[in-house]
Order: structure tokens, then C-alpha cells, then sequence
């Protein structure tokens, strides 16, 4: 989940969360459709990343 959690602070994840908020707010959407289109966008955001990016990144840490 950490992952998804990454994918959400990006520029369009906060957008997206901001607009399904606000038409939540509004009653224009159920707050149960927008975590649907939240999880979507997770799966999506995900699928495009393994098919699209091919570039690795590895980062090791000392912990003392």
C-alpha cells in the first residue's frame, strides 16, 4: 500500500483527490464511487509504470 500511497501525493494523485473530495462535498458522487476510482487509479498508475518505465531505481540505507 505504501506504493499507492506514492502515487496519490503525485501532482495528478493530489488532483484527483481534490476534485473526487470536492464533487463528494458537492453530491455529485458518492463517497464510495470515489474510492473506487482511487483504487482504479492505483491499479492503472501501477500497470503503466511496469509496461512503460524501464529504469530501476535501488536505494540502500544504514540504520544505526
Amino acid at each position: 500500500m505504501a506504493t499507492f500511497e506514492l502515487y496519490r501525493r503525485s501532482t495528478i494523485g493530489m488532483c484527483l483527490t481534490e476534485t473526487l473530495d470536492e464533487m463528494v462535498s458537492n453530491g455529485v458522487l458518492s463517497p464510495e464511487l470515489a474510492i473506487q476510482v482511487l483504487v482504479q487509479f492505483d491499479k492503472s498508475m501501477t500497470e503503466a509504470l511496469d509496461s512503460q518505465v524501464k529504469s530501476k531505481v535501488s536505494i540502500k540505507v544504514k540504520v544505526h
